[in-house]
């Protein structure tokens, strides 16, 4: 029950971050898991008889208590961290409560692990299997009672766990209330417990415009979403400046406190529509293919929907990767979004949208990339580390082969400054032109920008020369920029929107006549993102790093676009914390002159082994987040999987041959690192239910693996170096908490095949390490 209250905390943690804050980092709450339970090994061996394991559980429970209050009523801003000292203070004190419950429930199984000489290996499965249960406890929790109520419930599920550990019937009793108060505060969290929000989130500024109403709040295991009425929401960023249009009444969505996402009250049928749609840049492509059969992938909350039809769109196809849009938008929003998803010219795909464009027995006259995400400049690099499965090389090339013969692919991105996003799109298209064997690619491309957003036009066939003059018609009737078109002239670039240079057609024609070299050559990374690298807004270069550092607190940006910068001071940060952690139980030891040191093999046995599971765990996160639709999900369902399975190999781990286990599990995961791309791909247009149960077949086998031989470790342990589990716990977790950060940084840097494969050299560090111990 502790260690279920433990994950339960641990997955609500990663949302609550997530709502926060500026993105998942789910590894650094990982990260900080393991680290607090490697700090219990300390603990443990300085005090091991200082506290009872009912005590330790409840003021886990507490600790739970005492990290949410923290994080909530200390807000950090992490976009004043460069020139407010207080913030970096702050930042270290969320991370030390936020760590705080998970030293407590480690205590609490490395107190078991000790005391139960001779059958560790069941309280180590009884361990894992509780922490699996937590994850679906998360899940329940977060769907029924939102991010406040699964941190009562974790609360409560540890108190549940103090109680079964307390000797005397009043106790029981006493800690049976409290966790009945727990759960009550989770059935309904007072307002004054409420998640506040950082200052910089979108949804954080939106409620302070004038007249604005914080309409819903709702909940589900993977996402908060939010709506915000008022007069003054009007979202159409690609609007062009020429349109004289009266604006429809909106209502504003923000997902996790990002958007906004516009639901518009607006049909197909109404004149309003087919005016707005004349000055949309995706107007162009329905102007050159009446009566097209669209795809709209990620489609938000209908708008483009809407304009593809008043545009002459035949039939549109929407994809929705969010349940609780749809939820809202067919309950109670349906009257305001004019039941858009009953209209007869719609369909609502039920595959995720890499899901649609996998799908071989589709074709579209149009697939269109809505632009249904908020902006998201480059430099300040909160979102380098969020996957994007939507716009990689794979993503595009499907879309391609979804056209007809002759059909369109069209994505509008926010145009950057300095030109980044618009420029990766164009990259990316490219890439995806020269898989498919277009032999002149500048024949088949066209592109344009506006005030803020840029627009880019694939076609299967070469561009004939009627539909060029119709395009520059429409350019000029919207006063919108060329930047690339197959026979653009000088004299036509920069006439609208003007700029001192049009860096944004320097960059397209470069990337064009050489993509290599440009690519090589640019300040950002330009490189395609792949599904096997995809982090689409991870532009860093180290070559900037200079410029990095002499940004920083001379803007209103942190990072300068170097998110990956934070991870190298987390880097430093986790590791001179995991050394010590790592070495103290030791320097205690040693001073039991009747102590057996078990030797640098077993040491370096145990830190094989956690940085193995965790180079395997966060990998497997983000491949599974491409399966499964987001990350919370995959984070869930691996942590799940994972753990469950190797609690089972923990309690069989008597009957497995340890190093058997571990050259068959390393080479195992090398497969897997080469097998489970294609394998996603394939599975991409299953049912969601089809592709959870193919993700709990893929992971069972190596769980089962990966639990034996910590337990079968413990017990040779035991038996060489009495007194000295605690320390093995120790090693396991302080290194476990650096490799989450290695993991990270190897996912952007390597890709997530080679932080597999680096996992799988490190469980075979393992087996090396067991056949110099003689285990």
């Amino acid at each position: 029950m502790t260690s279920a209250g433990a994950l339960c905390f641990e997955v609500s943690l990663t949302r609550l971050f997530a709502v926060q804050q500026f993105h998942h980092f789910a590894f650094v709450v990982v990260s900080l898991a393991v680290m607090g339970n490697a700090a219990s090994g300390i603990l443990l061996v300085l005090r091991p008889r200082w506290a009872s394991r009912m005590l330790l559980s409840a003021i886990f429970a507490l600790a739970v208590c005492a990290s949410y209050l923290t994080i909530n009523f200390l807000p950090f801003d992490s976009y004043s961290i460069a020139w407010d000292r207080r913030q970096a203070w702050i930042l270290i004190l969320y991370f030390l409560t936020a760590s705080l419950p998970f030293l407590f429930a480690g205590w609490v199984t490395a107190a078991c692990l000790a005391d139960f000489r001779g059958v560790s290996h069941q309280m180590y499965a009884a361990n894992l299997i509780g922490s699996g249960a937590g994850c679906l406890l998360a899940l329940g929790a977060l769907s029924i009672s939102g991010g406040e109520g699964a941190v009562w419930v974790s609360a409560a599920t540890g108190l549940m766990g103090a109680g079964l550990f307390a000797p005397r019937n009043w106790q029981r009793l006493t800690l049976a209330v409290l966790a009945a108060g727990g759960l009550a505060l989770a059935a309904k969290p007072p307002d004054s417990l409420r998640l506040s929000l950082s200052p910089q989130k979108p949804l954080a500024l939106a409620v302070l415009a004038p007249e604005a109403r914080h309409a819903l709040v709702r909940w589900s295991a993977s996402t908060r979403l939010d709506v915000v009425e008022g007069a003054a929401t009007h979202i159409f960023p690609d609007l062009s400046m020429v349109a004289r249009v009266e604006l429809p009444r909106q209502a504003a969505l923000y997902l996790d406190g990002e958007g906004p996402i516009p639901v518009t009250s607006l049909s197909p049928e109404d004149p309003t529509a087919s005016a707005l749609a004349a000055h949309m840049p995706f107007y162009l492509v329905y102007l050159l293919r009446p009566e097209a059969n669209a795809l709209i992938v990620q489609s938000g909350a209908g708008l483009d929907a809407v304009l593809a039809l008043a545009a002459g769109a035949s039939h549109v196809t929407l994809t929705q990767d969010e349940p609780l849009v749809t939820e809202i938008l067919t309950g109670p929003y349906s009257d305001l979004s004019q039941r858009l998803f009953t209209h007869p010219s719609v369909s609502l795909t039920q595959r995720s949208s890499r899901g649609a464009l996998q799908d071989a027995t589709s074709s579209y006259d149009v697939v269109h990339f809505a632009l249904s995400d908020a902006y998201r400049p480059v430099t300040s690099g909160a979102f380098s580390l969020t996957e994007n499965y939507i716009l990689t090389l794979e993503a595009f090339t499907a879309a391609l082969d979804r056209l007809t013969e002759d059909g369109l692919l069209v994505i509008t991105r926010w145009l950057g400054n300095p030109p980044s996003e618009e420029s990766r799109v164009w990259s990316i298209v490219l890439a995806a032109l020269d898989q498919k064997g277009v032999p002149e690619p500048f024949r088949h491309l066209a592109a344009f920008r506006g005030l803020r957003t840029a627009t880019i036009v694939v076609s299967r066939l070469p561009f004939r020369s009627g539909e060029l003059s119709a395009i520059r018609e429409f350019l000029d009737a919207n006063e919108f920029d060329p930047i690339f078109l197959p026979d653009l002239v000088q004299s036509e670039l920069n006439r609208y929107n003007r700029l001192p240079t049009d860096r944004y057609y320097e960059q397209f024609t470069a990337l064009l006549a050489d993509r290599r070299k440009a690519v090589a050559s640019a300040t950002f990374n330009l490189d395609p993102p792949t599904d096997d690298r995809p982090f689409f807004f991870h532009f860093f270069r180290w070559r900037q790093t200079p410029q990095v550092l002499a940004m920083i607190g001379q803007t209103w940006q942190p990072f300068g676009g170097s998110g990956y910068l934070v991870l190298l001071a987390l880097l430093a940060t986790v590791s001179m914390i995991a050394i010590p952690l790592a070495a103290a139980p030791w320097f205690v030891l040693r001073r039991n002159r009747s102590w057996t040191p078990p030797g640098i093999p077993a040491a370096a046995y145990f830190a094989c082994l956690g940085a193995g599971f965790m180079l395997v765990e966060v990998s497997l996160i983000q491949r599974l987040t491409l399966l499964l639709d987001r990350p919370v999900l995959s984070l869930a369902t691996v942590l799940f999987t994972l753990l469950i399975a190797s609690g089972i190999g923990s309690a069989l781990s008597p009957r497995l041959p340890h190093r058997l286990s571990l050259a068959s599990l390393a080479i195992l995961l090398l497969l897997f690192s080469v097998g489970i791309p294609p394998l996603v791909r394939w599975a991409l247009p299953f049912t969601s239910s089809a592709r959870l149960a193919l993700s709990g077949v893929l992971l069972t086998i190596p769980g089962i693996l990966m639990g034996a031989p910590f337990a079968a470790g413990l017990r040779q342990m035991e038996k060489i170096s009495p007194g000295s589990t605690t320390w093995a716990w120790a090693i396991n977790g302080a290194m476990s908490g650096v490799a989450g950060v290695l993991a990270a940084m190897a996912s952007l840097d390597l890709g997530l095949s080679a932080t597999m494969a680096l996992g799988a050299l490190a469980y075979f560090g393992a087996w090396l390490a067991s056949r110099l111990s003689g285990w």
